[in-house]
């Protein structure tokens, strides 16, 4: 990820702008706090880097995020909830567009664009 990423850093997720806190980096991935109650939410390095393998030269795809263990199929969502079952897409979408890895649509519906 970019230097540009630190601990403690708080970003904004996409369509709500609600507040998050990157918690650690380190060599087993990122950990977000999420909430009011700083909810700790482990990422490994193979989910985030997996979402690049995923999504590269699709354009624009649907973040998707919605209140169930299924996810949306072809959605940052449905990619995410093959490894956790929680409703994470806006948060990661935001982690990784501050490390510069996709850039944000964050229009109804907000998509993402892996950069190249």
């Amino acid at each position: 990820m970019s230097t540009a990423l630190h601990e403690n850093d708080v970003l904004r997720t996409p369509s709500q702008g609600q507040p998050f806190v990157v918690d650690t980096i380190d060599d087993r991935g990122v950990v977000l706090l999420f909430g009011e109650k700083r909810t700790k939410t482990p990422f490994s390095w193979s989910t985030l880097e997996g979402v690049r393998v995923e999504f590269m030269g699709l354009g624009w795809i649907p973040i998707g995020g919605r209140r169930d263990s299924q996810g949306n199929p072809g959605t940052l969502d449905g990619y995410l909830k093959t490894a956790m079952k929680r409703d994470t897409a806006g948060w990661v979408a935001s982690l990784l567009e501050a490390a510069g890895i996709l850039e944000i649509d964050r229009g109804r519906p907000a998509k993402i664009r892996i950069k190249a």
